[in-house]
């Protein structure tokens, strides 16, 4: 699995019927009661979108866009929730809405909703007024609809529905807007999204103001709200260890130079047997481009003939490079396994191998620039029988540590699965500081983990 993380390039906070303008805060609160407000942001998908146009990372139907804000208790809460800075509730049980902006506007140079700003000749505490707020969206132009909009936002909806519930009001969002970034990514205009409570919420008037508070772009800590992307291209290639009845997968790998390059189309592939016949049903197949230069076809086969010995042959056709047919396509070869090659039947397997875990590509400690792309190679080699081990299952998670709490970066992730076990390590949406990498690799019942933290330092510059 590959993932990309995109920040936000403008954010702001506006407030009903005021020109408030609160856009350098380093929390955004979102209330009503005596008014209402949105927060207003902008991410930039920039870089998401080279790569997928270079291909660097493909779009399909499993990939994932997931919007992420951390909740944060804005000012001095005290007892029942209470906020003393702004006198208002923590709020519990209700729904936010996130909905599409479609004009441009500015963010603006505001801090606080209510002192931002003093005024020498009246004495009187003032607003900075300048735009983006809830009349205007920059100095010459005004919202066609104050606020954006009144009662019919346009509202992104998520796989979980149109609605971000919240039962306590400390939870923090994790909303997926994978239609609305593809959208984006295929050539639809980003003016960026709003998010406040549901509609109906803004005609409530309980005795004090309710609200919820998340971090902005401007926090001072690590938990800038940013919309995190996943590929679903984790490499299972099966070519060393093809087993019939079962779906399986082999790969075309197409480099110049030491770099992945790309197919003119997509092949299509045929299965030959061991006398050099197509089989039934195997030709013609569709492949699939997982990453750039790397394309995928995925099928079974069930016949007497794969003892795990004979040679079959996945013959690759329709391969044009610059406009150049390969005469006769690629042939590879790979050696079909029986089904129950795959099992160890008879005493129980009491004693588990020991390993030792190495690992190539990074250093401990190393300093790492901003933007490296490394790839990471982990090997398990095997103590008792000294040799390296090929496992199917190897994982990789990123995290840093916060005082003594571990913040999960990226999650246990399958490493691809080639003649070797490796994944790669883009560096250029982690922001400049200290990360920690684990290992681990699973057999037979047991995980197996490196002894320690892989420490790392991203950094803009040696």
């Amino acid at each position: 699995m590959s993932y990309f993380r995109s920040y936000f390039e403008k954010n702001n906070t506006i407030i009903k019927d005021s020109q408030a303008n609160t856009a350098k805060n380093p929390a955004t609160e979102i209330f009503y009661g005596s008014s209402f407000s949105k927060f207003l942001f902008k991410v930039d998908f920039t870089d998401l979108k080279n790569k997928v146009n270079n291909d660097e990372l493909v779009v399909d139907s499993n990939t994932r866009h997931t919007l992420h804000l951390t909740n944060t208790i804005f000012g001095d809460e005290g007892q029942k929730g209470l906020n003393r800075t702004t006198g208002r509730d923590r709020t519990s049980s209700f729904d936010l809405i996130l909905f599409k902006l479609d004009q441009f506007w500015d963010e603006g140079l505001g801090f606080d909703y209510a002192d931002s700003g003093y005024d020498f000749v009246s004495g009187n505490r003032t607003f900075d007024e300048r735009p983006s707020n809830w009349y205007y969206r920059t100095t010459l132009n005004t919202w066609t609809t104050a606020g954006v909009f009144h009662d019919s936002p346009t509202v992104i909806s998520g796989y979980t529905g149109n609605k971000i519930h919240m039962d306590n009001g400390g939870e923090n969002i994790d909303f997926d807007i994978t239609n609305y970034v593809n959208g984006i990514i295929t050539g639809n205009t980003n003016h960026g999204l709003g998010l406040s409570f549901a509609v109906v919420y803004q005609y409530l008037t309980p005795d004090r103001d309710q609200s919820v508070a998340f971090f902005t772009k401007y926090t001072q800590t690590f938990f800038e709200p940013y919309v995190d992307t996943h590929f679903e291209d984790t490499i299972m290639d099966n070519r060393n260890n093809f087993v019939e009845k079962i779906e399986q997968n082999l790969y075309l790998y197409v480099t110049k130079g030491t770099n992945f390059y790309n197919l003119d189309s997509t092949p299509t592939v045929d299965i030959l047997d061991s006398d050099g016949t197509v089989i039934t049903g195997l030709s013609g197949l569709t492949t699939t481009l997982i990453r750039k230069g790397i394309y995928k076809v995925t099928f079974t086969i069930t016949t007497p003939e794969c003892d795990g010995k004979k040679f079959f042959t996945d013959h690759w056709k329709s391969v044009i490079l610059d406009g150049n047919t390969i005469s006769g396509g690629v042939r590879q070869k790979f050696i079909p396994k029986p089904y129950t090659a795959g099992f160890t039947i008879g005493e129980n397997q009491t004693e588990l191998q020991r390993y030792a875990i190495q690992f190539f590509g990074i250093k401990q400690n190393e300093k790492i620039i901003s933007g490296e792309i490394r790839k990471v190679v982990i090997t398990f080699k095997s103590i008792d029988v000294p040799k390296t081990v090929l496992l199917d299952e190897v994982y990789y998670r990123i995290y840093i540590e916060e005082g003594t709490t571990q913040v999960i970066v990226h999650d246990w992730t399958l490493l691809d699965k080639t003649n070797e076990n490796s994944f790669q390590l883009d560096s250029s949406y982690l922001i400049p500081r200290q990360y920690f990498l684990q290992i681990k690799g699973k057999t037979h019942t047991e995980e197996i983990y490196y002894k320690e933290s892989i420490n790392f330092e991203i950094v803009s510059e040696k």
